[in-house]
């Protein structure tokens, strides 16, 4: 029986892209199987031919391996950099809510829209589980988990044994 591969092994194996070999089908360089449902399949013996006409190996399997570079010893003539402590996190007390959102930078408008319906559930709440607010909200928790995240890196939720609380007051 003939080994058929998907565009996707295919291109991997041949490293070209998959319009190249679609376009390679429809110029006739290389012969592709349709399925019921109309995709495209190469046969092995395709993958080998085109291998053996142009040269190119499958790809090779590489190795990393991370090297720490070396860091010179402190000398008395080295002046040994100060550490600046990262700053805390206060966030104001009073924020109106278009800031909020605005700082939350939602990458786009259905995203606002959604974050927009989660603040407005905090709002209720005040203080809440993941589970909880994503119900309140009728939003998958997945993106209840990314509105939370963002909301506490900027010091507007309090994060407490696994639930949540709101630090700040929003105003109209």
């Amino acid at each position: 029986m003939v080994k058929l591969l998907t565009l996707r092994e295919a291109k991997e194996i041949l490293r070209v892209c998959t319009k190249t070999i679609q376009r390679w089908d429809k110029e006739g360089k290389i012969k592709c199987i349709r399925t019921p449902g109309g995709r495209r399949r190469v046969p092995e013996s395709e993958i080998l031919r085109i291998l053996g006409e142009t040269g190119v190996p499958s790809a090779p399997k590489v190795e990393v391996v991370r090297v720490k570079p070396e860091v010179p010893a402190p000398t008395e003539l080295t002046p040994v950099p100060k550490v600046k402590k990262p700053k805390k996190i206060v966030p104001p007390s009073e924020l109106p809510r278009h800031a909020i959102l605005d700082k939350l930078t939602p990458t786009g408008l259905a995203q606002r829209t959604v974050f927009g319906d989660l603040l407005s559930a905090v709002l209720v709440l005040q203080t809440f589980t993941l589970e909880k607010l994503a119900a309140r909200a009728r939003c998958p928790e997945a993106v209840a988990r990314t509105f939370c995240e963002r909301m506490c890196t900027r010091g507007y939720l309090a994060s407490k044994n696994g639930g949540f609380e709101l630090r700040v007051k929003v105003v109209r």
